[in-house]
Protein backbone atom coordinates (compact mmCIF):
# COMPACT_ATOMS: atom_id res chain seq x y z
CA UNK A 1 0.00 0.00 0.00
CA UNK A 2 1.24 3.27 -0.95
CA UNK A 3 0.72 6.32 2.02
CA UNK A 4 0.98 10.27 1.20
CA UNK A 5 2.08 11.51 3.74
CA UNK A 6 0.88 15.65 3.34
CA UNK A 7 3.68 18.53 4.87
CA UNK A 8 2.54 21.79 5.47
CA UNK A 9 4.52 25.00 5.72
CA UNK A 10 2.95 26.89 8.47
CA UNK A 11 4.77 29.89 10.75
CA UNK A 12 4.83 28.42 13.96
CA UNK A 13 4.75 30.56 17.46
CA UNK A 14 5.78 29.89 20.69
CA UNK A 15 3.48 30.38 23.28
CA UNK A 16 5.19 32.14 26.09
CA UNK A 17 6.41 30.24 29.21
CA UNK A 18 7.52 32.95 31.31
CA UNK A 19 6.74 32.30 34.95
CA UNK A 20 8.47 32.74 38.07
CA UNK A 21 8.02 29.49 39.88
CA UNK A 22 8.36 31.07 43.39
CA UNK A 23 7.77 34.62 43.28
CA UNK A 24 7.18 35.87 46.60
CA UNK A 25 10.85 34.09 47.11
CA UNK A 26 12.57 35.57 44.04
CA UNK A 27 10.95 39.24 45.74
CA UNK A 28 12.18 38.55 49.01
CA UNK A 29 15.80 38.30 47.81
CA UNK A 30 15.79 41.38 45.62
CA UNK A 31 13.75 43.47 47.79
CA UNK A 32 13.83 42.31 51.39
CA UNK A 33 12.21 45.41 52.64
CA UNK A 34 9.20 45.15 50.54
CA UNK A 35 5.90 45.24 51.87
CA UNK A 36 3.42 44.20 48.87
CA UNK A 37 3.48 43.16 45.11
CA UNK A 38 1.03 43.02 42.18
CA UNK A 39 0.90 40.78 39.84
CA UNK A 40 0.05 42.14 36.28
CA UNK A 41 -0.65 39.78 33.25
CA UNK A 42 -0.23 41.31 29.66
CA UNK A 43 -0.43 40.16 26.06
CA UNK A 44 2.29 40.11 24.15
CA UNK A 45 0.62 40.77 20.40
CA UNK A 46 1.77 40.90 17.12
CA UNK A 47 2.44 44.83 17.38
CA UNK A 48 4.34 44.78 20.39
CA UNK A 49 6.66 41.06 18.37
CA UNK A 50 7.39 43.78 15.69
CA UNK A 51 8.58 46.67 17.78
CA UNK A 52 10.77 44.42 19.61
CA UNK A 53 12.34 42.97 16.25
CA UNK A 54 13.19 46.55 15.37
CA UNK A 55 15.17 46.45 18.29
CA UNK A 56 16.61 43.15 18.21
CA UNK A 57 16.46 42.61 14.14
CA UNK A 58 18.86 39.04 14.78
CA UNK A 59 16.25 38.17 17.33
CA UNK A 60 13.61 35.27 17.00
CA UNK A 61 11.26 36.96 19.06
CA UNK A 62 7.69 35.13 18.16
CA UNK A 63 6.42 34.26 21.29
CA UNK A 64 3.12 35.41 22.20
CA UNK A 65 0.84 35.12 25.01
CA UNK A 66 0.22 36.02 28.51
CA UNK A 67 3.14 37.65 30.25
CA UNK A 68 3.36 38.01 34.22
CA UNK A 69 5.61 41.24 35.69
CA UNK A 70 5.87 41.61 39.11
CA UNK A 71 5.39 45.24 40.74
CA UNK A 72 6.90 45.40 43.94
CA UNK A 73 6.14 48.00 46.28
CA UNK A 74 7.13 49.32 50.21
CA UNK A 75 4.06 51.27 51.65
CA UNK A 76 2.52 52.98 48.51
CA UNK A 77 5.95 53.42 46.75
CA UNK A 78 7.21 51.78 43.78
CA UNK A 79 10.41 49.41 44.41
CA UNK A 80 10.80 47.47 40.96
CA UNK A 81 9.92 44.81 39.01
CA UNK A 82 10.71 41.04 38.82
CA UNK A 83 10.12 39.68 35.39
CA UNK A 84 10.80 36.29 33.69
CA UNK A 85 12.24 35.94 30.45
CA UNK A 86 12.37 32.05 29.00
CA UNK A 87 15.31 31.93 26.33
CA UNK A 88 16.52 29.37 23.66
CA UNK A 89 19.83 27.79 25.56
CA UNK A 90 22.38 25.58 24.17
CA UNK A 91 20.71 22.13 25.53
CA UNK A 92 16.76 23.69 26.05
CA UNK A 93 15.27 27.13 27.62
CA UNK A 94 17.40 29.21 30.21
CA UNK A 95 14.99 30.92 32.22
CA UNK A 96 16.63 34.06 33.35
CA UNK A 97 14.76 36.16 36.01
CA UNK A 98 15.30 39.92 35.83
CA UNK A 99 15.19 42.76 38.94
CA UNK A 100 14.37 46.00 37.58
CA UNK A 101 14.26 48.86 39.42
CA UNK A 102 11.65 51.50 39.25
CA UNK A 103 13.31 53.75 36.91
CA UNK A 104 13.03 50.66 34.41
CA UNK A 105 16.90 50.21 34.82
CA UNK A 106 18.47 46.68 35.48
CA UNK A 107 19.39 45.83 38.77
CA UNK A 108 20.39 42.74 38.64
CA UNK A 109 19.56 39.16 36.79
CA UNK A 110 19.33 35.28 38.11
CA UNK A 111 18.95 31.81 36.35
CA UNK A 112 15.39 30.18 37.16
CA UNK A 113 16.83 27.23 35.23
CA UNK A 114 20.08 27.18 32.99
CA UNK A 115 20.35 24.10 30.61
CA UNK A 116 22.93 25.58 28.60
CA UNK A 117 25.60 25.07 31.31
CA UNK A 118 27.50 26.57 34.00
CA UNK A 119 28.59 29.85 33.64
CA UNK A 120 31.85 31.28 36.04
CA UNK A 121 31.29 33.65 38.31
CA UNK A 122 33.69 36.20 36.32
CA UNK A 123 31.25 35.77 33.33
CA UNK A 124 28.29 36.48 35.24
CA UNK A 125 30.31 39.42 37.12
CA UNK A 126 30.88 40.84 34.01
CA UNK A 127 27.69 40.72 32.21
CA UNK A 128 26.08 42.27 35.47
CA UNK A 129 28.81 45.18 35.68
CA UNK A 130 27.67 45.43 32.20
CA UNK A 131 23.83 45.50 32.63
CA UNK A 132 23.50 47.03 35.64
CA UNK A 133 21.64 50.86 36.37
CA UNK A 134 21.28 50.72 32.19
CA UNK A 135 18.19 51.27 30.92
CA UNK A 136 16.30 49.86 27.64
CA UNK A 137 18.56 52.00 25.45
CA UNK A 138 21.81 51.81 27.22
CA UNK A 139 21.44 47.51 26.81
CA UNK A 140 20.58 47.83 23.17
CA UNK A 141 23.93 50.17 22.68
CA UNK A 142 25.80 47.53 25.23
CA UNK A 143 24.78 44.71 22.87
CA UNK A 144 25.60 46.70 19.83
CA UNK A 145 28.86 47.75 21.10
CA UNK A 146 30.38 44.87 23.17
CA UNK A 147 32.85 43.35 20.73
CA UNK A 148 33.83 40.67 22.91
CA UNK A 149 30.92 39.31 23.86
CA UNK A 150 30.11 35.44 22.83
CA UNK A 151 26.70 34.25 21.51
CA UNK A 152 25.77 33.42 25.44
CA UNK A 153 26.26 36.44 26.42
CA UNK A 154 24.42 37.86 23.39
CA UNK A 155 21.55 36.12 24.70
CA UNK A 156 21.60 36.88 27.92
CA UNK A 157 21.99 40.81 27.16
CA UNK A 158 19.02 40.29 23.90
CA UNK A 159 17.28 38.91 27.42
CA UNK A 160 17.69 41.94 29.25
CA UNK A 161 16.41 44.21 25.96
CA UNK A 162 13.31 41.92 25.94
CA UNK A 163 12.55 41.83 29.73
CA UNK A 164 12.90 45.92 29.67
CA UNK A 165 10.67 46.34 26.52
CA UNK A 166 7.78 44.13 27.73
CA UNK A 167 7.75 45.26 30.98
CA UNK A 168 7.48 49.22 29.88
CA UNK A 169 4.53 48.08 27.64
CA UNK A 170 3.10 46.04 29.89
CA UNK A 171 2.99 49.16 31.99
CA UNK A 172 1.61 51.30 29.44
CA UNK A 173 -0.87 49.00 28.93
CA UNK A 174 -2.03 48.60 32.31
CA UNK A 175 -1.97 52.36 32.43
CA UNK A 176 -4.06 53.17 29.35
CA UNK A 177 -6.91 50.53 30.66
CA UNK A 178 -6.94 52.46 33.70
Amino acid sequence: SLILLQLSTTKAYAIAYCAIREPVAIIQEFFPTYTSFKTLEGLVDESMRQEIGEVLPESHFQEFGIHSLYVVYRGEALMGFVHARTEKGLFGLDEIIWILAADMTVMEFKFQENRSGAISQSVMHHLTTLLKGADLMEVTKVLKTESELNQRDRVIISSAIKALFVTKNLLLGVQNSL
